[in-house]
């Protein structure tokens, strides 16, 4: 990978990531009952994996992509599969470690 291509796709990392810090949930999405704001970053991070460019191309398909893909088509089998919040707050805990781990995104 040439170091564009990585620069790019650390920042697009760092961006979801930053997503997280936002709603106050890096690193803490199980200790609050707070099902809004759960909600708001699910959303939001499902929004930033469908829009980011070739940061997606490296996340993994089955486990990321795809997922965020269907619900955004509406697909009932998934939308449903995550109206259920300990299946977001799993997947959301997912992609925020993945990012963390893989592309060492550490916050200013």
């Amino acid at each position: 990978m040439n170091l564009k291509m990585k620069k790019i796709k650390n920042e697009e990392a760092e961006e979801i990531l930053n997503i997280y810090r936002f709603f106050h949930k890096d690193g803490n999405l199980y200790l609050s009952e707070d099902t809004e704001s759960l909600d708001m970053l699910y959303d939001a991070v499902v929004n930033a994996i469908n829009d980011c460019g070739s940061l997606k191309a490296a996340l993994p398909y089955q486990e990321f992509v795809h997922p965020c893909k269907q619900v955004l088509a509406g697909d009932a089998g998934w939308v449903g599969h995550f109206e259920e919040r300990d299946n977001r707050r799993f997947f959301l805990s997912d992609v925020h470690d993945y990012l963390k781990l893989v592309y060492g995104v550490k916050f200013r």
